[in-house]
């Protein structure tokens, strides 16, 4: 679950007027889930944030919901209420570490308030690759990605941050400035576009639009 934090910055401030608590430079915060059954404390120190559950009857700690081997349908549906407050938590108290290119904090925050979906950073091997995908069926309609220019661009130096998405009409793209055949992709589907505003935000929106609604059936 904690993944949903990797590039987010806590902000103390907010924090506090969400109901956070101080004490010693360590943040709390306690809210009730699935209708009062159990407690949830947050916690959030040096930036960093856990949490931990409890029985509101019984008081007794709840470790199922940490670990990766329980997987009943009530244990479940722990988890889910337990994400659900993350999230909140994370759009009310937490901000957007700085991207490499500014065009990417600018995309990335008005794709995820529109779509309500939060990139997901799911490979230590690879962590500033983040997904973002539909939540019914889990199909991925954007790839967030940090690489080499000369991975679109042979000869050309320095990082960009590009975004792979999906579309029907890929070998008319691919003549516009600022497209490229997709990375680590089908590049039959995909296409890769830096986000270093060789195209206009509202371009960028577009397709995003696009490969989201491409991806959008089941």
């Amino acid at each position: 679950m904690f993944e949903i934090f990797k590039a987010y910055q806590f902000n103390s401030k907010k924090a506090k007027e969400y109901g956070f608590v101080e004490n010693q430079g360590v943040w709390t915060h306690s809210s009730t889930i699935l209708q009062g059954d159990f407690h949830m404390m947050v916690t959030v120190e040096d930036g960093d944030l856990s949490f931990q559950v409890y029985d509101q009857e019984t008081g007794d700690l709840y470790p199922q919901v940490h670990m990766a081997s329980m997987r009943g349908t009530f244990v479940g549906s722990v988890r889910e209420a337990c994400l659900e407050v993350l999230y909140d938590i994370r759009k009310a108290c937490f901000d957007v570490q700085e991207f490499l290119c500014p065009q990417t904090k600018r995309i990335m925050t008005r794709v995820q308030e529109k779509y309500e979906n939060q990139l997901e950073y799911l490979w230590e091997k690879s962590p500033d690759t983040a997904i973002l995908r539909h939540e019914n069926n889990q199909k991925w309609y954007a790839v967030l990605m940090k690489i080499s220019w000369d991975k679109l661009e042979k000869g050309r130096e320095g990082l960009v941050e590009a975004v792979n998405l999906k579309h029907d009409q890929v070998s008319d793209l691919l003549v516009k400035k600022g497209i490229y055949p997709a990375f680590h992709m089908n590049k039959r589907y995909w296409i890769s576009v830096p986000l270093d505003d060789s195209l206009s935000d509202e371009e960028m929106l577009e397709l995003i639009e696009k490969s989201w609604n491409l991806t959008l059936k089941k």
